[in-house]
Order: C-alpha cells, then sequence, then structure tokens
C-alpha cells in the first residue's frame, strides 16, 4: 500500500513537473500581451513595409523609435525616390518632418492614440491581439500568428491582419488584408530592440530636421532644384465619389510657379490642386491631425464641415478641399498616388 502511494505521489510530481515546461495556453499568452506595454520603457524597430497598390508594389525602410511615456519617431523612407519623412512626438506636440523639402508641420494632438495606430507599431499590434475576442491563434515551432481585426480609421478598406511574433513576443512580419483576403500592406521586421536607450535630443524636433547621428539631410535648396524646373505632370484620382465628375481643369501662373486646379461637381464637390514646393522653409502650427496615407503622411483639417488634406509626394504638393469624410478624402489621395506610380 505504502509502495502504491509513493509511486502515485512521484507520477504527481513528474506530471507537475512536465506541464510546467509545456507550452503556453493561448489565453497566458495574451495576458502576457496585455501586459507589455504598460512594462515597456522603449524600443526600436526596423523593417521594409510593401503597399500593394496601384501597378506595381511600393517598398519603405520603416524605423521606428520608442521612449516612455510618449515619445515617438517614425522615419518613413521611399526606397525607390529615396525620399524620407519623419513623424514625431515628444512634449511640444506631434510634427510631420519632410526635411529634404525643409517643411515641418506641428499639431496639438495625442497621436497615435486618436489615429487608430499604425501598423508598423508595436503598441498597435499588442492592442489589436488583446481586443479582438475573435482572434484566431495558431503556433508552430517557433513562432506564434494571430489573425485579427483591423481598425485603420485612415483606411476602411484594411480589414483583417495577420500578425507573426517568435515565442518572445518579438514582431517578425505583419499582413493586413481586405475584405477578399487580399494583401494590401505587409510589413517585414528584421530589427527589434526591447531594450532601447536614446540620446538626449533623440525626439527634438530641429534635430531631426536637419539630420541625425551626424548625418546631413541634403535639403531641396542645396540642390539644382531639378525637380522645380519640371512642369506639373497633373494626376487626376482614380476613385471620385459616387455622382461626382471632372468639371474643369485649368493651369495658373503664380509667382511660385505653375499651379493645376482640378474642380469636380457632383453629390461631393471637391478641388484638387497641384504644385510643385518652393525651396522655403516652413514651420506651420496646424490645428488638424496628422494623417497616414500610407505611402506618405497627409495633414487634415476639418473646419465647420470644410476639410482640407495635403500632402507632398514625388515632389509635387497635393491640397485636397471638401465638404466630403475624412475616409473618402483619404481615399481620393491614395488612388491619386496609385495613378502617379502607373
Amino acid at each position: 500500500m505504502r509502495r502504491t502511494t509513493w509511486v502515485i505521489v512521484v507520477f504527481m510530481v513528474v506530471a507537475a513537473a512536465l506541464s510546467g515546461c509545456g507550452e503556453k495556453s493561448p489565453d497566458q499568452i495574451v495576458n502576457d500581451l496585455s501586459k507589455l506595454t504598460d512594462r515597456m520603457k522603449g524600443y526600436k524597430s526596423h523593417g521594409k513595409m510593401v503597399i500593394h497598390s496601384g501597378t506595381a508594389p511600393q517598398e519603405y525602410d520603416v524605423e521606428v523609435w520608442y521612449k516612455k511615456p510618449h515619445f515617438y519617431r517614425v522615419s518613413l523612407k521611399n526606397t525607390k525616390k529615396d525620399v524620407t519623412q519623419i513623424l514625431l512626438r515628444n512634449d511640444e506636440g506631434v510634427f510631420v518632418l519632410t526635411p529634404h523639402l525643409e517643411k515641418s508641420f506641428r499639431f496639438q494632438s495625442d497621436w497615435p492614440e486618436s489615429g487608430g495606430g499604425q501598423v508598423y507599431l508595436y503598441q498597435t499590434l499588442l492592442k489589436s491581439i488583446v481586443d479582438d475576442s475573435s482572434r484566431k491563434f495558431t503556433r508552430s515551432e517557433k513562432e506564434y500568428q494571430f489573425d485579427v481585426q483591423a481598425n485603420y480609421s485612415q483606411n476602411k478598406s484594411m480589414n483583417r491582419q495577420r500578425i507573426r511574433m517568435d515565442k518572445d513576443y518579438i514582431p517578425q512580419k505583419v499582413e493586413v488584408l481586405n475584405e477578399e483576403d487580399q494583401v494590401l500592406v505587409e510589413v517585414t521586421f528584421d530589427k527589434f530592440d526591447a531594450n532601447a536607450s536614446f540620446d538626449k535630443n533623440a525626439f527634438d524636433m530641429e534635430r531631426n530636421m536637419t539630420g541625425y547621428a551626424g548625418k546631413t539631410v541634403p535639403t531641396l535648396s542645396e540642390k539644382k532644384k531639378k525637380e522645380k524646373e519640371k512642369e506639373v505632370k497633373a494626376v487626376a484620382p482614380s476613385w471620385i465619389p459616387k455622382g461626382s465628375r471632372l468639371a474643369d481643369e485649368t493651369t495658373v501662373e503664380t509667382p511660385d510657379g505653375k499651379r493645376v486646379i482640378m474642380r469636380y461637381k457632383g453629390e461631393k464637390p471637391f478641388t484638387l490642386t497641384q504644385k510643385r514646393p518652393e525651396a522655403v522653409e516652413a514651420s506651420l502650427q496646424a490645428y488638424g491631425k496628422p494623417l497616414d496615407l500610407g505611402y506618405t503622411m497627409g495633414v487634415f483639417l476639418d473646419m465647420d464641415g470644410k476639410r482640407h488634406l495635403s500632402w507632398t509626394y514625388d515632389g509635387v504638393d497635393f491640397e485636397l478641399l471638401g465638404e466630403m469624410t475624412e475616409s473618402q478624402m483619404a481615399r481620393i489621395a491614395r488612388s491619386v498616388f496609385e495613378q502617379k506610380d502607373k
């Protein structure tokens, strides 16, 4: 009897030890992820973002710096055009910086909390996993994969996302899909430092405008202004609201150069303006918010229903004025990009 009891005790001890070495349950993993944001003091990540839109995929180098509680630096570099744009948040506000054009916009905003997050932000990925009670979870020998809802206010067609992490919860890859399960955006991470440290002025606006780590940012005024010598080749959006139509297109000579104005009529009338930017420094206080268009950051303003969206891409300044919703204006802007890169 004693021998039988001893055998049972040994069996229970061994079983308990084996279970302790086993795989974590999905609930345990989600519980770990929910605690990560609060414990996180800072991180640096780097990867490649591919936007599957238009006739050819567009590739961007994406670098993210985060320091608790609310310091962010997101660098988006178009690898084909060698143009970098920086989204910065510090104690002074939120900035959209375009160093090579010497342009900066400052917002009084709580981005990224108010913007629905971005696919390249680690906090956004953690939140989407934790918040989606209908999440699908699979595991392999080295990775966890989560299939969850996507909540990106700037692009409603981004419906779901697949997030892959290693077993230390380091992000590996994210794919954002539409309702037809087509991949719209993918980010592949190649670096992630979960215990990053930063210089004192790493999130300073002036330092990020003039260069970082000893690297000087070439500005438009320092170049031979080849882009400015070109004529503006106007691009019409490939998507417009139902019932809208192009009413007229005019080219206006201004002291700053030629400006192309497209006016659309219909239930949702709007005006699209395109021009070459001037090689002058511009630092403006914006009362709207930064809007992620995928391929660039836009500046969105809403004043008494009159909405204004401006952005710069491939050496051209765009301005969109109308009474549409934010998502409709963002969709028009993205469709201009798709046409421009054909």
